[in-house]
């Protein structure tokens, strides 16, 4: 009569590298999770970059200067510092593998000046401009570009409407016809 071998290191041939599959496909899930929300915390950290730049660009566009194209420069010029990865390459994102600039004139993403409820007849309304960044990334970054459709595309914008004081020009001018010529205070 034979025996059987029961012993608790006899593993039938079908059973042999199960373990292994299951310890590969565990490790790939949770490989995957990981690097989601690796990815998203980025472009959290992204987010609030943008916010400080949209910001930061607003308030040099709110500060007085001697004309409005000084105004406009100094603020893209604060934007492109922060979010671009030089003056010389104001087209080029600083952080492409987290999320990239769309829209805008020449700068892609950045929109500075009037916003869509200026009014520039109506000083009293005309309050609103400022710097707009519109940025886009991937849910789930899936490598080689293979999964680069429009449901994994997530698009994003930031805003800072803070106002923008007028420039030396554009107060000479407006008292200047105000008091018919005669500026002794800037009263701007």
């Amino acid at each position: 009569m034979k025996r059987k071998n029961t012993s608790k290191n006899s593993v039938s041939r079908n059973q042999q590298g199960q373990s292994t599959v299951e310890f590969a496909l565990a490790t790939a899930l949770t490989l995957a999770f990981v690097f989601f929300f690796v990815h998203l915390s980025m472009f959290f950290a992204f987010g609030n970059l943008v916010h400080y730049a949209t910001f930061m660009s607003a308030r040099a566009l709110q500060a007085a200067s001697e004309s409005r194209d000084d105004q406009l420069e100094r603020a893209k010029e604060v934007a492109v510092r922060l979010l671009k990865r030089s003056a010389g390459q104001s087209g080029t994102d600083k952080y492409p593998f987290i999320a990239k600039g769309e829209g805008g004139s020449e700068i892609p993403g950045l929109i500075v000046g009037e916003g869509p409820q200026f009014q520039p007849k109506n000083r009293d309304l005309s309050w609103q401009e400022g710097v707009r960044y519109r940025f886009r990334t991937q849910i789930v970054p899936v490598p080689l570009g293979a999964g680069k459709n429009r449901d994994n595309i997530l698009t994003l914008t930031s805003e800072s409407w803070l106002g923008r004081e007028p420039s030396t020009e554009e107060c000479e001018l407006e008292l200047g016809k105000k008091l018919g010529g005669v500026i002794f205070d800037n009263g701007c």
